[in-house]
């Protein structure tokens, strides 16, 4: 076992795109290899260079696995499993109501006759291979994620249970407890059971190290294998029956006997990306790995390796005669060349008869001229109205502008141009609003908003039209953005904005550090002033976080109709406050409340904003009683009943049902120490605190009767708006509280606080579900008094990601329709700035970051270092200057549809990503000296480097292979983001592009862009800086490719012109004759020509 080595990698030179491989499977009958993408595309490769056989596209969504049976290859996805014969011919697909969250499958007793698939749903499905059909459904109480066939059917569940079922009748034989979080892979051989997954440790996932082994004769566990690197797959030796192989998602593997774990082979695979799929094939010769840069890596362990010891022939297509060089003149007919054979009609041969010469239809006639129009007989005539040239042609526009969207900004400025009046239907909304506050009929602007990209890019969306209140919206069109409503949440929770933005200024090192991206968007919504942002760089960090991908919170590339946005959303809920207590806890937590006793800091600020302090009580049958402390930073709503008869009953009050959900009871079975048995136990969790602020999950997805909020007294909502709770020793009340009650606020800053509490609501997440449409997710959130603006209708507001509207308090508790449905729930004691100490936060900026060298690079080339660092002498000041250029990457290309008049639409626009970042003195004895010149390091795969106008090469942004400074996004982010609090005007060239894909949001005051400096507005062109360097500085740049350094300092020394200009007086005449010299050189710099008059260069 110590022969194994790399044969080769391969990636399918047909996809244009990286496709990450999510499952892949050896041939058991050809010499095949069977991989499955992300996009759902299964592909087979065969040869010693995987040459490609077959490529299909066999589901819309990611492939979760592939069972290769005789007669063709089984493909599973969430909502559909598909048997194609190997060369990609479809013989069945299932997709119904029963295929909603698939996960696994797994053959039965009868090898290519029968399989179970099963996931994360109530039943798993017995399917007949040769029909496509369902034979039985079982029901599951459990959520399977991964199942191996043995003498027993082994389910892996996301409870951290393997449940051995009966082959034959499925029902549950026995349940091995392997580990305290999600099964992650399993697998079997002979009476040994393997298991890897992970472990629940403070309230966060982790991998287990540990590699779990079970001898399933006995029902009991053997020695475990240690794998430090963190298992995730494994895979026994088909030949060698005790022989394992443990693969880590980084590549890492180890090979190794596992009756004797000290006789351990070590090997690592070359990869770029994380490992996603695992195989070995049946010979036990090779095995194969698929990342998610759609590289398969193939590994060997002798020469000669083979798929399996006997194979099939594979099915090779006919050769096709070579056809014949025809060789065609430019006066001969093309009627020389000749038609093939045929024997009947050819479709593009129409009759006669069915030809027809459509028009356009008449254009519309200008209304001064129906006004003016009187009628003799059936002839009208009207005065010419004169707004019109002589002998001119109306011309008939083939646009026509949809209903409720936007028009573009360079629609607009034609149209002024033209004379035409631009009218925009911005009442559409506003005649709507009295339908959402006491119809049920859904508004227009609950509707998913998208943005539109015109040929000038998202610049040219009016998302002004969307929003005209103070008040910033989040973009979409990123990847997880059904985030935005929540982070709408935690920017209005003012505690919590308070807490990320004292963060940033620390000197966290965690370089995908949630709590600091919180902080930096919470930075950019604040200044925005009603301007969209994009929350993108969170969320590029939130899909780095395993714990997120392990608990599935990752949005769908294309989701669909039935996608429960409602499940996700509360799930990121609990995960985002978990992720920030974990990131915010210290050694030394500042005391934020008040009342809390000195002895109890340990608390971090999260828990001590959003946690309830709780015992779970344990109670078993023979008396014995365990208690443990537990913090809960969300209350799931918990509508059922003891009674069985008041099942579907609606008469139960909001706070009846709060408070048997935070009180709650259960009888689950558990293990008892004493009775050495799991027993029926009573579980009980009793509060000891209230929080600050109180998080609901409203746990819609599951059988909830909808009838409780759709109350029929529309001056009355079931949803009560303030609340009041207290704890009287084992016990919580929960009461409704009037609005207009007087708070009682003498308990404040002593013991009692934690213990009574009243509550308003301050934020309602909704999900808007239209039929044959993907649902989407909108927030209500009241803003507080010292954040109102003058003249609202009151303090609540939508936020339909970009789209910002002032609604009633009467539209927002309006739930009559099925189209809104809310899903999370905010309450904020009334009383919490009185009980918060914002002075314990701390409030100094750490600067050092710009004093000192940091690289993560492990090539890095020290004496060639471009950067001269700052000193602290020279700590930027308010209206410092400095220059500043960035270059970029491509991560995707853009995607566009060409419709059927031939024109190219963009449906989402190019990701770029930042490569390079250069900030220069701008004034002072090293003026134009650099003390920034970073690379950023990317994990994900680029697409295109963009080399010939951003400079950046092939390997500069690997940590492996870089020779420049490289950085993480976090480092540079927070290098210009210190450099703007600390009042910096950057001086640039096209910044505002660079700002946005950076995701920082500079304020006018502090930006000078010489695109912006040298244009005027009777003409339509922008200046590049190329030809500005050309023409006023005598400098060709740019020739070969870009340098940011050179750009930042060319912008400067630009800038310094346009201030010699403006003292002269001269400027109106040099930026006219750069407009006349570039029409004449249609706007490309003559090299080694400067023709330019000697008092503007002097």
């Amino acid at each position: 076992m110590d022969s194994w080595y790399e044969v080769l990698t391969a990636c399918d030179p047909s996809l244009n795109v990286v496709q990450s491989i999510s499952a892949i499977a050896f041939d058991p009958y050809q010499e095949l290899l069977w991989t499955g993408n992300d996009k759902g595309r299964v592909i087979s490769h065969f040869g010693d260079n995987l040459q490609r056989y077959t490529s299909f596209r066999s589901h819309s969504s990611q492939v979760r696995q592939l069972l290769v049976s005789d007669s063709g290859v089984i493909s599973l996805s969430a909502d559909s499993i598909r048997m194609t014969n190997r060369r990609g011919l479809v013989r069945w697909t299932m997709s119904n109501e029963d295929t909603t969250n698939l996960h696994c499958m797994a053959y039965t007793t009868i090898p290519n006759s029968e399989i179970l698939a099963a996931g994360k749903q109530h039943n798993m499905l017995a399917i007949n291979i040769a029909r496509g059909s369902v034979v039985k459904k079982v029901e599951s109480e459990n959520e399977i994620v991964v199942m191996r066939k043995s003498r027993l059917v082994c389910c892996g569940a996301t409870s951290g249970e393997v449940i051995l079922r009966d082959p034959n009748t499925f029902r549950v034989e026995h349940r091995i407890r392997a580990h305290t979080g999600t099964i992650s892979d399993i697998d079997t051989s002979g009476n040994l059971l393997l298991t890897c997954g992970f472990s629940v440790r403070h309230g966060s996932l982790i991998i287990d190290p540990l590699v779990k082994l079970f001898d399933i004769r006995i029902m009991r566990p053997l020695a475990p294998i240690s794998f430090y690197s963190g298992p995730s797959f494994i895979r026994m030796h088909p030949k060698l029956s005790t022989t394992v192989f443990v693969v880590s998602r980084s590549g890492q593997f180890h090979v190794c006997d596992v009756g004797n774990a000290s006789d351990i082979h070590f090997y690592q695979a070359n990869t770029t990306s994380y490992v996603n799929a695992v195989d070995l094939s049946t010979s036990g010769e090779m095995l194969a790995f698929g990342d998610s840069a759609s590289i398969i890596h193939l590994w060997g362990d002798r020469k000669g390796s083979k798929i399996n010891a006997y194979s099939n022939n594979i099915e090779l297509p006919a050769v096709a005669p070579p056809t014949p060089n025809i060789f065609v003149g430019e006066n001969d007919p093309l009627s020389l060349i000749g038609m093939p054979y045929y024997r009947e009609p050819l479709l593009s041969v129409w009759p006669s008869n069915m030809m027809f010469e459509v028009g356009n239809p008449p254009p519309k006639i200008d209304p001064d001229i129906m006004n003016n129009m009187k009628m003799i007989d059936f002839v009208g005539y009207a005065p010419n109205p004169g707004n019109k040239k002589r002998n001119q042609v109306v011309r008939w526009s083939r646009k026509k502008h949809k209903a409720g969207t936007p028009k573009f900004h360079s629609e607009k400025e034609r149209e002024l141009q033209s004379g035409k009046e631009s009218k925009e239907p911005a009442t559409l909304f506003d005649d709507e609003a009295e339908l959402g506050a006491i119809g049920t009929r859904m508004p227009k602007y609950y509707k998913r908003v998208e943005i539109k990209y015109s040929r000038f890019g998202i610049d040219d969306f009016d998302f002004e039209f969307y929003n005209k209140t103070r008040y910033a919206g989040l973009e979409t069109h990123i990847t997880n953005s059904y985030c935005n409503s929540l982070l709408q949440v935690l920017f209005f929770t003012q505690s919590l904005c308070l807490v990320t933005k004292s963060h940033i200024g620390s000197s966290c090192s965690k370089e995908n550090c949630l709590c600091c991206e919180l902080g930096f968007l919470f930075r950019m919504l604040e200044d925005a002033v009603g301007r969209n942002c994009q929350a993108s760089n969170f969320l590029k960090a939130f899909s780095t976080i395993p714990q997120a991908l392990a608990l599935d919170l990752f949005e769908p590339d294309k989701p669909d109709e039935k996608f429960p946005y409602s499940m996700l959303i509360q799930n990121f809920n609990r995960f985002i406050l978990e992720q920030l207590h974990q990131e915010c806890n210290s050694d030394n937590n500042p005391r934020l409340l008040k009342s809390l006793p000195l002895e109890k800091t340990s608390l971090s600020m999260i828990q001590q904003l959003f946690g309830m302090q709780m015992i779970s009580v344990n109670k078993c049958q023979c008396g014995t009683e365990t208690e443990r402390n537990i913090i809960s930073f969300v209350v799931d709503l918990n509508y059922s009943t003891k009674n069985s008869k008041d099942k579907h009953t609606t008469s139960r009050s909001f706070v009846d049902i709060l408070r048997s959900s935070i009180r709650r009871e259960t009888q689950p079975k558990a293990w008892c120490d004493n009775c050495q048995q799991y027993t029926p136990m009573i579980a009980k969790k009793i509060p000891k605190s209230l929080p600050p602020v109180l998080t609901i999950n409203c746990g819609f997805g599951t059988s909830v009767p909808l009838d409780y909020w759709k109350s029929l007294d529309r001056t009355k909502p079931w949803l009560q708006k303030r609340i009041s709770m207290k704890l009287e020793q084992d016990d919580l009340i929960v009461k409704e509280l009037a609005s207009d009650a007087v708070v009682d606020t003498s308990y404040i800053g002593n013991l009692n606080s934690a213990n009574y509490a009243n509550y308003e609501i301050m934020a309602i997440i909704a999900q808007i579900r239209i039929e044959k449409e993907t649902p989407h997710l909108v927030v209500f959130i009241k803003v507080p008094n010292n954040q109102l603006e003058p003249g609202n209708k009151g303090p609540w507001y939508l936020f339909n990601d970009f789209l910002v509207r002032n609604v009633t308090e009467q539209e927002v508790f309006n739930f009559q329709g099925l189209w809104k449905t809310p899903v999370v729930l905010y309450y904020s004691r009334i009383d919490i700035n009185d009980l918060i100490d914002i002075s314990v936060l701390p409030s100094e900026i750490d600067k050092s970051i710009l004093f000192k060298d940091i690289s993560i690079s492990k090539h890095r080339l020290t004496n060639q270092k471009t950067a001269h660092l700052l000193t602290p002498e020279e700590l930027p000041q308010p209206g410092t200057l400095v220059a500043i250029d960035a270059e970029f990457v491509v991560l995707n290309q853009e995607e566009t549809e060409i419709r059927s008049d031939g024109t190219k639409s963009v449906i989402r626009p190019s990701r770029l990503s930042l490569a390079r970042v250069s900030v220069l003195r701008g004034e002072g004895p090293k003026e134009s000296i650099p003390f920034i010149d970073d690379y950023i390091a990317t994990s994900e795969p680029v697409v295109d480097y963009l080399t010939e106008f951003s400079g950046v090469e092939a390997g500069d942004l690997d940590i492996s292979t870089s020779k420049h400074t490289l950085v993480p996004l976090k480092v540079a982010y927070k290098k210009l983001r210190l450099l703007l609090d600390l009042g910096c005007v950057f001086v640039g060239h096209g910044l505002k592009k660079d700002f946005r894909i950076i995701n920082i949001l500079v304020p006018p005051e502090q930006v000078i862009d010489t695109v912006d400096l040298f244009y005027s507005k009777n003409r339509a062109r922008k200046i590049s800086l190329r030809f500005l360097a050309w023409y006023l500085l005598r400098q060709d740049i740019q020739t070969e490719t870009h340098d940011s350094i050179e750009d930042a300092r060319t912008a400067l020394a630009i800038y310094k012109k346009y201030l010699q200009f403006k003292a002269e007086g001269i400027f109106e005449e040099v930026l006219e004759e750069i407009y006349n010299e570039g029409k004449k050189c249609n706007w490309k710099p003559i090299p080694g020509s400067f023709g330019i008059r000697s008092d503007v260069t002097n």
